[in-house]
């Protein structure tokens, strides 16, 4: 099931990092630093806890190829792995899922921003 008007349905096949049954990565249009990535599943579902074991499954192997590939292209030091579930931020209550990979570099602070929750005075 797709919806019409969701970005992470409407991807363009360009942009795909890699992909299986169930979910597909995708660099982050809006990054918070070298790399960051999005793994989705394909089916439009907007909680983590709605997913199906094979999504999830899926998905953890998305995020395992995602850090593989990242770790050779950009070398980071470490990953920040997030993802909001809820209305908790003001967002659209039927979003996407969509996982943040987000690689840390050294001397180089992670700056979240309103997709966090963060606001900057």
């Amino acid at each position: 099931m797709t919806d019409q008007k969701c970005a992470y349905c409407n991807y363009d096949e360009y942009d795909v990092i890699d992909k299986n049954d169930y979910g597909v990565i995708l660099p982050e249009p809006n990054p918070l630093s070298k790399g960051h990535t999005v793994i989705i599943p394909l089916r439009h579902v907007s909680s983590f806890f709605e997913i199906t074991d094979k999504e999830r499954k899926s998905l953890q192997s998305l995020l395992e190829l995602a850090r593989n590939e990242l770790k050779l292209r950009h070398h980071p030091e470490g990953f920040h792995i997030a993802f909001n579930d809820g209305n908790v931020f003001g967002e659209q209550p039927s979003e996407h899922l969509h996982i943040h990979i987000i690689p840390r570099y050294k001397n180089q602070p992670l700056k979240l921003d309103s997709r966090w929750g963060i606001i900057s005075e």
